[in-house]
């Protein structure tokens, strides 16, 4: 059970004036805001962190798999050249496109700043 408040002798206590000097100061307002832009700052770049490390993961496993595939191409599997150009040619793009992807997200320039 909560305690019984009496609001009605709580308001009466009040006068005219301090019911208008408790609005919220525009100050702690620009505080707060960058209190939570610094965090969200944070918070972004921790993200940002994690995405460059799994990139990076995706990446290096990606080319150690190429590499195996073309040592032992020429004993077991035997592809063609056309297949080895075409893998050689994805892997390039798949290793460019997934850096540019993080490092344009580490770079981010924001156009609509005044």
């Amino acid at each position: 059970m909560s305690p019984n408040v009496d609001l009605d002798a709580i308001l009466s206590n009040l006068d005219e004036n301090s019911l208008e000097d408790q609005d919220i100061d525009s100050d702690e307002l620009d505080l707060q805001e960058r209190r939570y832009k610094n965090e969200r700052y944070r918070e972004d770049t921790k993200s940002r962190k994690k995405l460059a490390y799994w990139a990076a993961s995706v990446v290096t496993v990606y080319l150690i798999l190429v590499f195996i595939i073309l040592f032992i191409n020429h004993k077991c599997i035997l592809l063609s050249d056309s297949v080895l150009m075409m893998l050689l040619g994805t892997t390039t793009v798949n290793v460019l496109g997934l850096m540019y992807i993080v490092l344009k997200g580490y770079f981010k320039i924001d156009l609509r700043r005044n």
